[in-house]
């Protein structure tokens, strides 16, 4: 038997928590078009006959300012060295050179590297090739292996290479387990992922969520949630005329989070102004945005 723990790293927006929720079979991670979205680490379990993987997800690496960036891309860097095994996920479309600034940052870790080359769906195969030859020379990765997330194209050649590298081991978690993150941050990311689904501008990187109650009923879940916005108008944006953008939000949130928990759900959603809840130490660590 196999057992490892394997992160996935890269800039923003290249399909990172896209191929994670492949590689778990199942969503787990909040995805979105707009950059940043993932802002904590999120697990996803994976058993197979021949092992167990526990997948973690993680923030984008990027040059950040701000105490939240900040703490960010410490857990996206951090989690390398917490890890059997790591893979590095690139774009296809945006990498016609080797990305020097995250290739930076691994080479002063030098971990056990697979490198997936994202988005092929999206690009010439003759364009694929080149690409190869530039990363095998900058960098001994354990493999080099183009995948379509999207497209779940070679996603189990992925995950096979992933478990083919891991070291002997028994597994840790039951085979049903899925993740380890509490429920409670999976709804809140959930609701946070609408929120970047439906607003624009600076108001889904404003905004964050925290879950004040979760009542377990044998036909319904009870959930109350607070969205902290960081300045007064904001909230009114949030809340929309008549209060139909929270409205929608909420209805888009319910019918994932119902899937998720296999259960009807009640979804209590307010709006609260915390100003300059990103640079305030305290909160971040009540989000789970740690270094």
């Amino acid at each position: 038997m196999k057992f490892g723990f394997v992160s996935l790293l890269g800039r923003p927006n290249v399909g990172k928590s896209t191929l994670f929720n492949a590689l778990v079979g199942t969503k787990l991670a909040i995805v979105s078009s707009k950059p940043q979205t993932t802002r904590n680490r999120i697990s996803g379990i994976v058993t197979t006959e021949t092992g167990q993987i526990v997948f973690w997800d993680l923030p984008g690496i990027h040059k950040a300012f701000g105490v939240m960036n900040k703490r960010m891309v410490s857990i996206a860097l951090n989690a390398i060295d917490n890890v059997n095994l790591a893979v590095w996920v690139i774009d296809a479309q945006k990498n016609a050179a080797v990305d020097e600034f995250i290739m930076g940052h691994i080479k002063t870790k030098n971990p056990p590297l697979i490198l997936a080359i994202n988005k092929i769906d999206l690009i010439p195969k003759d364009d694929l090739f080149p690409m190869v030859d530039r990363y095998s020379k900058a960098y001994e990765f354990l493999e080099i292996v183009p995948v379509s997330a999207l497209k779940n194209d070679n996603v189990d050649d992925l995950r096979n290479s992933i478990l083919k590298h891991l070291p002997e081991g028994e597994p840790v978690f039951s085979p049903d387990d899925l993740t380890d993150i509490p429920e409670r941050v999976l709804v809140a990311e959930m609701v946070r992922e609408k929120i970047y689904k439906f607003t624009h501008q600076e108001i889904p990187y404003s905004t964050a969520v925290q879950v004040l109650t979760f009542e377990e009923k044998p036909k319904l879940i009870s959930i109350s949630a607070e969205i902290w916005v960081d300045k007064p108008n904001q909230k009114g944006i949030l809340i929309g005329a008549s209060g139909e953008m929270i409205k929608r939000i909420g209805t888009h949130a319910r019918k994932d989070i119902e899937e998720l928990l296999g259960n009807k759900c009640f979804l209590e959603l307010n709006v609260k102004v915390k100003q300059g809840w990103r640079e305030k130490p305290a909160i971040l660590d009540t989000l789970g945005i740690r270094s």
